[in-house]
């Protein structure tokens, strides 16, 4: 068992990621919105359609990952459960962005926007993981000392 300090500073480091997930979406979609969801030359039409619509998945995504961020710094129960609602939604949105890019081949011909999306979809794909194993993981550990 872990002991309520490691508890803590576990749960500080989870509430930084959500963070920092949560402020970064924030400027990426900003910037995206301001400049008309632009595309670049060999992009096809459907990735401008899909950035459109994930805006809405990408706010919710947002609100979660924000919420559980305040709710785990400030140790609050129910911090757990919006980290969870916002990590799964990160690690999904992970997966359709990959799967969308490998379908249109868009890894093939590698640009900026490309290289920028491998990095946002290993982070959602890798730290969203963590978080969803982190949380789980101290939930687990609660209800066995109950």
């Amino acid at each position: 068992m872990h002991s309520r300090p490691y508890a803590a500073c576990s749960m500080r480091r989870v509430a930084a990621a959500l963070l920092i997930t949560g402020v970064a979406n924030m400027i990426v979609y900003a910037e995206m919105i301001a400049r008309g969801y632009p595309l670049r030359p060999g992009h096809p039409e459907a990735f401008r359609d899909l950035q459109r619509a994930m805006t809405w998945a990408d706010a919710y995504m947002t609100l979660m990952v924000l919420a559980g961020a305040v709710g785990l710094w400030s140790d609050r129960s129910w911090g757990r459960l919006f980290g969870i609602a916002g990590a799964s939604a990160l690690v999904y949105m992970g997966i359709l962005d990959v799967a969308f890019l490998t379908q249109h081949g868009m890894y093939a011909r590698p640009d900026s926007v490309v290289l920028m999306m491998i990095v946002v979809d290993a982070w959602a794909l890798g730290v969203g993981t963590w978080i969803l194993f982190a949380l789980m993981r101290t939930s687990i550990e609660q209800e066995r000392r109950a």
